[in-house]
């Protein structure tokens, strides 16, 4: 496929012979004082997936935790920063103050003024409180969402830093503890910090294989190539059971066969074709008209093609970009299934392979949100 040949980028494939898993879908993390017990010679990691809005700010307590132990460095690449009232930027700053060296980049849009607006301030504030703070190229769109700590801990999803965004949205985000997740996306984050128009000739080594046992792969995209979209393409081939999608927007392309985002839609339409449980819940954006009318085209083009499709709550935000296959293999990020955001954009995405504890609970998300949708059709 088109996918496979344009990835610019390979994928790095980190095995792991023991997980910890705690589900944080309220308050802070129970982090062990030590790491969990792993084979001679292979690191282990601990996972914790955020998730939940009936406690207040769960992504709030895992990340504000995460800063509060930080000693050495926080990384920050973020779409939209609001720091007015946020308990995750008095968190950075408060690390700042310790004399943790904190960087910070954030998207500036040449099509969008209100995002250079609010990036910019958010940019002065941090400034003044003693955080290394810049935006990007305007003709680049940093549209991910992906912390970095002591480059020993990855805080990834599809949480902006504003109060809608944290108090509100339904998101899918996940801590990980683990050194050379956090090497790799420390490496592509030091070369944007360095050039923000991200036109990187940058490759991680070892592609993954379907192998046996867990691991984790790190699928950072930037500078128009397709990393998440071949890893993704490929493992919905390899669905043998499954595929529950929460994604926030989706676009279909007929008249674009040859597209990355046409080879996602295509996928996941062959794994309904196979016979497999594929169920898509999207967010109907009745904010946004375009995104609306983009969404309502893909659900009945979904729908008319064999996979079966829900709207969440027309008063409700569901912003998560999560794939949970076969109940044990999870994909998330800050990747929208749509033609900038999968081809054009600076998005930051993790694959959770083989991890039945870690996927357990983004399936009970997507069973309790999937129970609440609003079919298409009557």
């Amino acid at each position: 496929m088109r996918t496979a040949r344009k990835a610019r980028w390979i994928a790095i494939l980190l095995s792991i012979a023991s997980l910890a898993l705690v589900s944080c879908t309220g308050g802070a993390p129970d982090v062990p004082a030590a790491a969990p017990a792993a084979a001679p010679g292979v690191a282990a990691a601990a996972v914790w997936p955020i998730l939940g809005r009936e406690t207040g700010c769960p992504y709030c307590n895992v990340v504000g935790t995460a800063f509060a132990r930080a000693s050495e460095s926080i990384d920050i690449l973020l779409a939209s920063l609001d720091a007015s009232a946020n308990p995750v930027v008095e968190a950075l700053v408060a690390a700042a103050g310790r004399g943790v060296a904190v960087r910070v980049l954030l998207d500036q849009s040449d099509f969008e003024p209100s995002i250079t607006t609010k990036n910019a301030l958010a940019r002065d504030y941090l400034v003044a409180h003693g955080v290394d703070a810049r935006l990007d190229d305007p003709a680049t769109t940093t549209h991910a969402k992906l912390a970095i700590v002591d480059r020993a801990a990855v805080v990834i999803g599809s949480t902006n830093w504003n109060r809608y965004a944290l108090f509100e949205h339904r998101q899918a985000d996940v801590l990980v503890e683990d050194g050379r997740l956090a090497a790799a996306y420390g490496a592509w984050f030091d070369r944007l910090w360095t050039d923000p128009a991200a036109r990187l000739p940058f490759a991680f080594a070892s592609p993954p294989s379907p192998g046996e046992g867990s691991s984790l792969v790190a699928l950072p995209d930037a500078g128009e190539s397709t990393l998440y979209a071949s890893f993704v393409v490929d493992a919905l081939g390899r669905a043998r059971r499954s595929v529950h999608a929460i994604l926030y927007r989706i676009s279909v392309y007929p008249q674009f066969a040859d597209s990355a985002t046409s080879d996602l839609v295509r996928a996941l339409v062959a794994a309904a074709g196979r016979g497999l449980d594929v169920r898509v819940l999207m967010d109907d954006c009745s904010f946004y008209a375009d995104s609306a009318q983009a969404n309502l085209e893909s659900a009945i083009y979904l729908y008319q093609s064999g996979v079966e499709v829900r709207f969440d709550d027309p008063a409700e935000t569901t912003h998560a970009k999560l794939l949970v296959i076969d109940g044990e293999t999870v994909i998330l990020g800050s990747t929208n299934w749509n033609y900038y955001s999968v081809e054009r954009n600076i998005e930051a995405n993790l694959a959770l392979v083989r991890m039945p504890e870690v996927a357990a609970t983004f399936e009970s998300s997507f069973a309790t949100l999937w129970a609440t949708g609003r079919a298409i059709v009557p």
